[in-house]
């Protein structure tokens, strides 16, 4: 404004219609320019900006008023540039601030009038007489200021209420998107949006860790890229926009970029605008594979009970007449004359009869286990034993046996039972290394899934492995993979662990070994003791 007022006065000075004294004019004009320049030129970091505004808008007033002055006092062209420092005043000091302002300004423009008898001394303007209509205008200027000064206060005051209460509301805003944030990446279960076209457009932590897809490399790809053809989104839209809201669930196989196979649950929902209008879906989707594993755990369990119950019953029908006809081949074999074929046949019947007898008794010791005898047992005395045993059999010179247990582990179990499991465990593991390997032996105390501590015992071999075809079968009676096993190892070693309210896990990779490991309740009130007996990492 002070740019156009003093453009004004120089062209009022070349038109020969300029009635004041126009350097006085130029001066106060250009310096009130000069005082609003460090103003455009960039923000200025004062330590107290409200004592600074105060100083602005009064060195503005003063100013302004000289500008009134020097361009004819209550004859001048310029006094609606009193409207504009009350306005100033108003929306950087609020109501307060454009009332002083106000205030000040209509002192000083009345000043201009009073003192008209001595601005002329000062050759400010021409001497001239003072008139009923200038005083009035004087006091009708003086009138407007104030009630703009009111008005725009006003205003102000609404402007700063609007103002703060925005940013209220952005912070707050700022808050719950944070805390959505949170939610949807804490959450356990994968959550993806898709728009009305099938793009991701929202992918949390735990779809990342279903589908093994960065959620910055799925976001803007179609939904077939990550979760392929199986679930058509056209038919799902149509689904949801029924009266029940929700599609039926989906169960997939999602092939992820690793290679492995993940069985997926998802269900979904229509995703809404704030107005109400659809504007795609959210899937919500679940691993299964710990339920699936659940599920055929469960139907293996029905099945050996069935077998057990059903097998118990024939091992002993056929123990009986077995037992007869090796007392009958005795007896024969010692009444007939001696025969060196004869001799071994029997030998040979004998012994395979022995053997059969054998395998019998082992079936009945697990379809018919003894009653559990329960006490307090430290494992890794039972560990110990285990290995000690190991160690006075034939194995590979090459076998290196590592210990990875601290010097007490307890839990309440049958020690004879849990002598039995452990014992398997290892037989196998030496066996499937003939050529010699590594077999790690360990246990550790740590917090269990339901809260209460529980022991995590592991027997691990560097041997061949078990295929992906025999791994859901190794513990069903009878089913081996070697030539000589009889199958009961692996069933009687699951019997026991189920029967101590156990459970038991198996990982296998062919070609780099397997690993078993024995999840056992903890003894309350017994801890673990120093570990690193043997030395070795713990592998779990």
């Amino acid at each position: 404004m002070a740019v156009v007022v003093l453009g004004a006065g120089v062209a009022l000075r070349y038109a020969d219609a300029l009635p004041f004294h126009f350097p006085l004019f130029l001066l106060a004009a250009g310096g009130s320019a000069l005082t609003s320049l460090p103003l455009l030129l960039g923000p200025l970091r004062v330590p107290d900006p409200r004592r600074f505004a105060w100083l602005q808008l009064s060195l503005d007033v003063v100013l302004v008023t000289a500008i009134v002055a020097t361009s004819g006092g209550p004859r001048s062209l310029f006094t609606f540039i009193y409207v504009l420092v009350v306005m100033e005043g108003c929306f950087l000091l609020s109501r307060v601030g454009g009332m002083v302002v106000a205030g000040l300004s209509s002192l000083l423009y009345i000043g201009l009038v009073v003192g008209r008898t001595i601005l002329p001394l000062f050759d400010l303007m021409e001497p001239t007489e003072t008139t009923a209509l200038e005083v009035l205008t004087v006091f009708m200027n003086a009138g407007v200021l104030m009630i703009s000064a009111i008005v725009a206060g006003s205003l102000a005051e609404r402007y700063h209420l609007v103002q703060r209460d925005l940013e209220a509301q952005q912070r707050h805003l700022s808050d719950v998107q944070a805390f959505r944030d949170q939610i949807f990446q804490s959450v356990g279960t994968g959550l993806i949006a898709v728009d009305s076209d099938h793009r991701i457009t929202a992918f949390n932590r735990a779809a990342e860790a279903i589908t093994g897809v960065e959620a910055a490399q799925a976001l803007g790809q179609p939904w077939e890229s990550v979760f392929g053809r199986a679930v058509d989104l056209e038919a799902v839209r149509a689904a949801v926009a029924g009266a029940d809201g929700q599609s039926q669930r989906h169960e997939i196989q999602l092939r992820r970029h690793d290679g492995r196979a993940v069985p997926v649950g998802i269900s979904f929902w229509l995703l809404k605008s704030g107005e109400g209008s659809a504007v795609g879906l959210i899937g919500v989707c679940q691993d299964l594979s710990s339920i699936k594993q659940m599920e055929d755990r469960v139907r293996q369990a029905d099945r050996l009970a069935t077998v057990g119950r059903l097998s118990a019953n024939l091992a002993h029908e056929i123990r009986n007449p077995l037992a007869s006809v090796s007392g009958a081949i005795e007896v024969l074999a010692r009444e007939l004359p001696p025969d060196t074929t004869r001799s071994r046949l029997v030998d040979i019947v004998l012994r395979e009869s022995e053997r059969l007898n054998r395998l019998i008794s082992e079936f009945l010791e697990y379809a018919r286990p003894a009653p559990l005898t329960l006490l307090d047992v430290d494992v890794t005395r039972v560990l110990d034993e285990v290995l000690v045993l190991l160690q006075h059999r034939p194995v590979p010179a090459e076998l290196t046996v590592i210990r990875e247990f601290g010097d007490s582990l307890w839990t309440r179990a049958d020690p004879q039972q849990l002598r039995q499991a452990i014992w398997n465990l290892c037989i196998n593991a030496v066996q499937s290394m003939p050529q010699g390997g590594e077999l790690r032996v360990g246990g550790r105390r740590q917090p269990g899934t339901r809260g209460a501590p529980e022991l995590s015992l592991w027997v691990a071999d560097s041997g061949r492995g078990i295929s992906e075809t025999d791994l859901p079968h190794i513990f069903e009676p009878f089913y081996s993979t070697k030539t000589q096993g009889s199958g009961l190892g692996l069933a009687l070693v699951y019997r026991i662990v189920q029967d101590h309210g156990g459970s038991i896990d198996v990982r296998s990779w062919p070609g780099t070994g397997t690993t078993f490991t024995l999840s056992l309740p903890a003894v309350e009130g017994r801890g673990e003791g120093k570990r690193g007996r043997g030395g070795g990492a713990v592998l779990v």
